[in-house]
């Protein structure tokens, strides 16, 4: 009997535009949460148990210890501005958590969330694609597999590939035509 191929790989990004639209109908606490998977690829478990001392505001990274990842390695995440502006307006929890709602720390999002996508129109979209959609972003931005890799904590380039999504618009860049190109002919100067 032939196994069936599994398809798994998810290909929905938002847009920033579409980002900025969905938060715009989030609850305040879920549009801080999203606004951090936006902008930092971090699985939805590591942001709901992240606590302020991981978080280097002088620095600018997040700093997540073996512990507090799926893959029990530590990782350094860099904060970007926009971020960082969320931060710097969030109180701070006496027990440490970074997310928490009525004076609890939040362990699940998934209502507030999907009711946010609904709200905003956005179809097809999960919790997770954030993290795909960050990770994709930076590929876009031209910045080194590597460091996006350490960053989101990936260990192989497989599973790597699979969070990075080529639109057409891209491949359409492959076809710009460029200065002493090949053009198919093959004359010999007489």
């Amino acid at each position: 009997m032939k196994a069936l191929k599994e398809h798994n790989i998810r290909d929905r990004i938002l847009s920033y535009e579409e980002f900025k639209h969905l938060v715009s109908f989030c609850l305040p606490h879920t549009a801080r949460i999203v606004t951090m998977a936006y902008y930092t690829a971090m699985r939805k478990g590591e942001i709901l148990n992240l606590k302020w001392d991981r978080v280097d505001m002088k620095s600018g990274f997040i700093r997540l210890r073996p512990g507090d990842t799926k893959t029990d390695e530590g990782r350094s995440i860099p904060i970007h501005p926009e971020l960082m502006r969320v931060l710097q307006s969030m109180p701070r929890d006496i027990r440490g958590w970074v997310f928490t709602l009525t004076g609890k720390p939040i362990s699940d999002i998934q209502s507030s969330f999907q009711s946010a996508c609904k709200r905003a129109g956005i179809g097809n979209f999960t919790f997770h694609d954030l993290r795909h959609t960050c990770i994709n972003n930076w590929r876009l931005q031209g910045h080194d597999y590597f460091k996006i890799m350490a960053a989101s904590g990936h260990k192989t380039m497989s599973v790597f590939k699979r969070y990075n999504v080529v639109t057409e618009d891209e491949l359409k860049g492959l076809v710009v035509p460029l200065v002493g190109t090949y053009t198919g002919t093959n004359k010999k100067d007489g």
